[in-house]
């Protein structure tokens, strides 16, 4: 019985001191609040065509416990959306925002985005991202030809390739360069690819003019595409040439200065010079023959009465050479 009751005591003591624990406060209860998600962040279009819109729509989702309010749709630049059916989501539920691309303009790989601004605390701003592969049907790495220093006695050729970007051939049928008699034309297939052959013919060029730009429209068998138009730059290699090509001096204001030309034919054929104008009345020439020569020498001279600064002028010289009846040389005059 002793024994018994020793046993009791310790018991009873640990259920009085459990009894007069302080009761723990209960735990707050979390405040509602929504949880916006999607059902993809991002979406790949593939490989399309410049002249076809696309689009797709992504799914929104509240799975939160309090209403999800979308408060605005921001687009990157060349991306439109429609609004969703729902600006405001109860719990559970869902609508759709769709990303229009129009890829007009585009070339290659193309990645853009939709920032969604909502009241979700946690994320109050979720970026959708999309990205295409735009296919030109008809490559030019380049639709800008340039025939520089062409002499008049010996043609230059160019080459431009048009590229086949959707797999089918491209065929052309018609290469027209308007009132530019001095191209020929020619083209040939290289498996689906188009190659352009241009001649430039300098003996063509109309006596007078030394170089000019001209359009070259290529038309071709692609309905979608519209012809191709090439822009050709062309200088024609001078006739006469002049040493120094061009004049400059640095000196002391009010003094003399002068400098002297020597122009050469570089055909050998004779001309005449004659002296035109100058952007600077302070300049002239001095010592020019009236007789024909292979290599004309004069002498250009700059008055006392320049002004100190820096100038930056134009001599004008007409010649007898039809091939160039004109030839400006700089003149740079900087005087302290």
């Amino acid at each position: 019985m002793r024994i018994a009751l020793l046993f009791t005591i310790p018991a009873l003591m640990l259920s009085a001191q459990d009894a007069i624990q302080p009761a723990q406060p209960a735990q707050p209860a979390q405040p509602a609040q929504p949880a916006i998600s999607f059902d993809a962040m991002h979406h790949d279009f593939g490989k399309i065509s410049p002249d076809k819109k696309v689009s797709h729509k992504f799914k929104v989702l509240n799975k939160g416990n309090a209403v999800l309010n979308i408060t605005g749709v921001n687009p990157s630049c060349g991306c439109t959306y429609t609004a969703p059916a729902k600006w405001s989501l109860t719990p559970g539920e869902a609508t759709e925002i769709e990303a229009i691309f129009n890829p007009t303009g585009y070339r290659g790989p193309v990645r853009k985005s939709l920032v969604v601004i909502s009241n979700d605390p946690k994320t109050p701003s979720e970026t959708l991202t999309f990205e295409a592969e735009i296919i030109q049907e008809i490559n030019l790495k380049s639709n800008a030809i340039f025939f520089l220093d062409v002499p008049r006695t010996k043609p230059m050729n160019s080459t431009v390739r048009l590229e086949s970007g959707n797999g089918e051939k491209v065929e052309i049928t018609e290469i027209k360069a308007a009132g530019a008699p001095y191209y020929r034309f020619s083209h040939r297939n290289e498996g689906k690819d188009a190659v352009l052959d241009i001649t430039f013919d300098g003996k063509l060029v109309p006596s007078g003019q030394q170089r000019g730009a001209d359009t070259i429209t290529v038309r071709h068998t692609n309905p979608r595409v519209p012809p191709i138009v090439l822009t050709s730059q062309w200088e024609l290699k001078p006739a006469i040439t002049a040493s120094p090509d061009k004049v400059v001096w640095q000196e002391q204001a009010g003094k003399e200065l002068r400098t002297k030309l020597v122009l050469k034919s570089l055909s050998g054929k004779p001309f005449i010079l004659k002296f035109e104008s100058c952007t600077n009345a302070n300049v002239r020439v001095e010592g020019l023959s009236t007789k024909p020569a292979e290599q004309q020498e004069f002498t250009v001279v700059l008055g006392k009465g320049a002004k100190p600064g820096t100038t930056n002028d134009w001599l004008t010289l007409s010649t007898s050479d039809l091939d160039q009846p004109q030839l400006l040389v700089r003149i740079a005059a900087i005087l302290s």
